[in-house]
C-alpha cells in the first residue's frame, strides 16, 4: 500500500491523466499567447463600482487592476448585465485591467431551498451558507452553467476581448478555502467522496487502514471525517482529501473558462491563516498555486497579509512559484487601516496591496473620500520607493 506523503494531493489517477492532457495543451498555447499584466506594483480594487466617475478617478490615483464581480442569476435564470457591462467598458477605457470575478460562493436563497443538501455540513449536522459544498454535483452543474452563460454573453456582446483575466470563486469568500473553525464534509456527497478517496488510496485494504489509523472500522462506508485536527495519519489523509476537493473544483471551473477564451491573467484569492485553523480551512496557497501554475492557470494571487497569519518567508516562497502576490486585509478600510494594510503588505515583500472597494474610496460623483486620499498618497509613495506614511 502506497502511503500518501505530506503535501501530496493523492488525486485519483484519472484526474492526473486529464491534468497532463490539459498541461500539454496549455504549454503549446502559451507560446502564442503572451501575458499582458500591469508592470510594476499592483494596486487592486474590487466591487460593482456603480459609477463611471469612480472608475476615472480610480485610474487617476493609480489603481491598475479591478476585480469586477458577477454571481448567480435570479430564480428564473435571468441576469441583468447592464451595470456589469457598463463598468467593464469604463474600466477598459480607463486602462485599468479588468478581472471578471465569478462570485460563485454567493449562493442565493432560492438555490439553497431547491437543493438543501448543497450546504456544507459538519459532524453535528449543522450547515453553513458561506459557500456551497464542492463535492455536490448540483453545485458543480449550476456554477459551470452560470459561468457559461456569463462567458457566452461577453462573447456575444464583444466584451470578452476587453477582459484581461478571471478570478474564480471556489470556497469561502471566493477563496481556495473552507471555513476555519471545524471540518465540514458530512453532507452525503462529501461523505461519499471521502470514502471513495480513502478506499482508492488504500487499494481497498481496510485491514491496513485500521492498522495505520489505530481504528476498527468494519467497512469503508463506516468511515467518517475526523472530529477535529490531530497530528495523526487519519487527519493527514483527510487533509489531502480536503485539499483535493478545493483544487478539483478550481480545475473544473477553470476548464469552463478555457472553452470560451484564454485569459491573459489568472487571478486567485488564496489566504493563509494561523494554526490550527489552517487545517480546517485547508489554506495552503503555495500548494494550490504550484499545481495551478504548472497548468498555466496562475499569474496573480491575492493572499492575506494579516499579522501572525503568514511570514515574509512564506510570501517569498509563494512568489518563487512564479506568481505575483497581493497583500489583502480590509475590504473597506479607514485611512488608518489603509496605511497599516499597505505597510504590512510591503513589509512582507508583496508585489502590491488590495485597496478595497472603490465605493469606499471614491464618491459616486468621483470625489475622493478620506480613505481615497490616503490611498492615493500610499500608491504614490509605494511606486516612488518612499517610506509609506
Amino acid at each position: 500500500m502506497r502511503i500518501i506523503a505530506n503535501g501530496e494531493l493523492g488525486l485519483p489517477k484519472i484526474r492526473w491523466l486529464l491534468t497532463v492532457a490539459i498541461l500539454v495543451a496549455l504549454v503549446a498555447e502559451g507560446v502564442a499567447n503572451a501575458k499582458s499584466e500591469p508592470q510594476g506594483p499592483l494596486f487592486v480594487s474590487w466591487g460593482g463600482i456603480g459609477s463611471v466617475a469612480r472608475v476615472k478617478e480610480a485610474a487617476k490615483i493609480g489603481v491598475n487592476l479591478h476585480r469586477l464581480p458577477i454571481g448567480w442569476p435570479d430564480e428564473n435564470g435571468h441576469y441583468d448585465f447592464r451595470g456589469f457591462d457598463s463598468m467593464l467598458r469604463a474600466l477598459h477605457e480607463a486602462h485599468i485591467k479588468v478581472i471578471v470575478h465569478f462570485f460563485n460562493h454567493g449562493v442565493p436563497q432560492w438555490f439553497w431551498k431547491k437543493h438543501p443538501n448543497t450546504a456544507p455540513r459538519d459532524s453535528a449536522g449543522e450547515t453553513t451558507q458561506a459557500y456551497p459544498s464542492p463535492w455536490n454535483p448540483y453545485v458543480r452543474a449550476a456554477i459551470e452553467h452560470n459561468m457559461s452563460v456569463i462567458l457566452k454573453h461577453l462573447r456575444k456582446t464583444h466584451l470578452l476581448k476587453w477582459v484581461d483575466g478571471v478570478d474564480i470563486g471556489v470556497g469561502m469568500e471566493g477563496q481556495l478555502s473552507y471555513l476555519w473553525d471545524e471540518y465540514r464534509a458530512s453532507d452525503p456527497y462529501a461523505l461519499k467522496a471521502w470514502r471513495q478517496y480513502i478506499e482508492t488510496n488504500y487499494d481497498g485494504d481496510l485491514t491496513q487502514l485500521n492498522r495505520d489509523w489505530g481504528t476498527n472500522y468494519a467497512s469503508f462506508d463506516a468511515i467518517l471525517p475526523p472530529p477535529q485536527w490531530e497530528d495523526t495519519m487519519e487527519c493527514h489523509s483527510f487533509e489531502r482529501f480536503y485539499e483535493s476537493g478545493i483544487l478539483d473544483a478550481a480545475l473544473d471551473y477553470a476548464k469552463v473558462v478555457r472553452r470560451y477564451f484564454h485569459p491573459r491573467i489568472w487571478f486567485w484569492v488564496s489566504h493563509y491563516i494561523k494554526y490550527p485553523e489552517r487545517h480546517y480551512a485547508a489554506r495552503y496557497p503555495r500548494l494550490y498555486m504550484r499545481h495551478l501554475k504548472d497548468l498555466g492557470m496562475a499569474d496573480i494571487v491575492e493572499t492575506s497579509s494579516v499579522p501572525g497569519w503568514e511570514t515574509k518567508g512564506q510570501i517569498h516562497r509563494l512568489q518563487k512559484v512564479g506568481v505575483r502576490v497581493i497583500g489583502e486585509i480590509s475590504i473597506a478600510p479607514t485611512p488608518e487601516e489603509q496605511l497599516q494594510d499597505a505597510l504590512t503588505a510591503k513589509g512582507l515583500g508583496c508585489d502590491g496591496f488590495f485597496v478595497g472597494t472603490l465605493e469606499n474610496l471614491i464618491s459616486e460623483d468621483g470625489k475622493l473620500t478620506p480613505s481615497g486620499e490616503k490611498t492615493e498618497r500610499l500608491i504614490k509613495e509605494w511606486k516612488a520607493g518612499r517610506t509609506l506614511k
